[in-house]
């Protein structure tokens, strides 16, 4: 979609740091993470920064050099083994570029990347092996760049930049991109296929095994650890998924901006699989997937894993990506208790997209999402998607199946204090004929869009105070859908 002029005008301002709201996080100036704890729709104990030991070195001390060209991949491993030895404390990286292959992180350690140092992951793909199958995913995986698993009390501090150097790795389909650069990537001598008729680029240079493009690493890859803290830094350009939580619980993510090029395949910013007491805030995304992004497994996997549950996001902003905030497709785990406040979502394909399918599907309920502004919004302000990657349009005549463990249920989701401008349509509810998206409500929202709300197989929907700006076709169509109310709605026709 066109980015429209009110849209330019929102994001440089943010950009700039210009528009003062209250919701910017004051939390990077602070351990007490206790604020964000308020008024909360339901019970749950408040998250709490790690405590680190005092002891403070620097990587340059173990033989690090930040020239851009030497391998520091020894110089972390040394520093980090030596901290743990003598009970934890503070590894500094200096101002500079500091090349590395993976890095592992340990309990009790503050990696602390300062203002102007950079940690760049090298391309030599020899240096993450695939790793056997782990519970993170059931499948194989190269071996992250930065990685934790079963350690407690560590974090992430500082404002520096993690960079994945992904475009080693990923591969771009041909509509993404311009003439220029497809014709520059032919130059380079990098490898043309062609996928279900569509024409792709794989990335060769620095790759003895073609596997290993579909088992692309994911930047931040944490699996089982818990009290941890990511505070202040960029993450960018990985080769799959950039911060990437599975089986974690009592942790925080403050402040953190997260960015890749907008046609990053699998591109996605911050996914939570099967995470719990979870504190989010002050963060900025710009990814070329799905933005801040819930999971808890697929199938009998997603079910031993258990629910995302007990989480705040508060006062983060999304520039551009599949969705803003986004629940699926893998929710064969469930998830319950999430808080989604005074956030805003810029440029995204979808707002609020909360999604799943036939064969992948578990119980979502017990979701607050209030105090959002957006704009320029290519296809639906609020998305409900039971058919996730199924050809069904807007699931008005589609026959129902038996009902199984898999099945999706959305239920008791509860929207409220929106405005959105410029999207393609509202609402979109797509529900099953054998499971109705149940006990929804949108209140006191505005939104601007070409199209109205479509409401299918869905029952007990309510839409309150709800005011609703289209330029073309009904302002609500529906379809098999009962307890349908709209008290106080208000239609505006451009």
């Amino acid at each position: 979609m066109k980015t429209t002029l009110f849209g330019n005008i929102v994001r440089q301002a943010v950009l700039l740091g210009v528009i003062l709201l209250p919701f910017v996080s004051q939390a990077a100036t602070r351990a007490d993470f206790g604020a964000f704890y308020s008024e909360l729709p339901f019970t749950t104990e408040a998250v709490k920064a790690p405590v680190i030991p005092e002891l403070t070195v620097s990587l340059v001390d173990y033989g690090g050099k930040g020239d851009g060209y030497t391998l520091n991949t020894e110089a972390f491993a040394r520093a980090f083994e030596d901290l743990e030895k003598q009970g934890g404390g503070h590894l500094v990286v200096p101002e500079g570029v500091w090349l590395t292959g993976p890095i592992a992180l340990r309990s009790n350690i503050d990696l602390h990347v300062v203002k102007n140092a950079i940690i760049l992951f090298s391309p030599d793909k020899t240096l993450y092996p695939i790793l056997p199958p782990d519970e993170g995913t059931g499948g194989q995986l190269c071996t992250p760049p930065i990685s934790a698993t079963h350690i407690a009390n560590f974090s992430i501090t500082g404002e520096g930049v993690i960079d994945g150097n992904g475009e080693a790795w990923r591969p771009v389909k041909r509509f993404k991109v311009s003439d220029a650069e497809w014709t520059k990537m032919k130059r380079l001598g990098l490898k043309e296929v062609t996928e279900e008729g569509r024409q792709v680029y794989y990335p060769t240079l620095g790759n003895p095994d073609d596997r290993v493009l579909t088992k692309r690493p994911r930047l931040l890859r944490f699996i089982g650890c818990s009290n941890f803290l990511i505070q202040g830094v960029v993450v960018q350009n990985s080769p799959s998924f950039h911060v990437n939580m599975i089986l974690c619980d009592h942790f925080i993510l403050d402040g953190i901006m997260v960015r890749c090029p907008w046609n990053a395949q699998n591109g996605d910013g911050i996914d939570l699989s099967s995470c719990h007491h979870v504190l989010l805030t002050g963060c900025s995304v710009d990814a070329g997937d799905d933005s801040i992004c819930m999971k808890s497994g697929i199938g009998d996997t997603g079910r031993s894993r258990g629910a995302t549950h007990d989480v705040v996001i508060d006062g983060c902003t999304v520039f551009h990506g599949h969705g803003g905030f986004v629940i699926g497709s893998d929710t064969g785990g469930g998830m319950n208790n999430i808080l989604v406040r005074r956030c805003r979502f810029i440029d995204t394909d979808t707002g609020i997209r909360i999604k799943s399918g036939r064969d992948r599907g578990g119980l979502v309920s017990d979701v607050w999402i209030e105090d959002i502004v957006m704009c320029d919004i290519a296809d639906e302000a609020i998305l409900f998607d039971c058919y996730y990657q199924e050809k069904v349009g807007d699931a008005r005549d589609v026959e129902p199946k038996p009902v199984t463990a898999d099945t999706p249920r959305f239920r008791d989701i509860h929207i409220k204090d929106v405005v959105c401008t410029d999207a393609a349509a509202a609402i979109l509810v797509k529900g099953l004929p054998e499971m109705p998206v149940t006990n929804v409500s949108i209140s006191n929202t505005t939104i601007t869009a070409r199209r109205g709300a479509v409401i299918n197989h869905a029952r007990d929907i309510t839409l309150s105070d709800v005011t609703l700006v289209i330029s073309s076709g009904e302002a609500i169509s529906s379809h098999n859908a009962e307890g349908l109310v709209t008290p106080g709605l208000n239609v505006i026709n451009q």
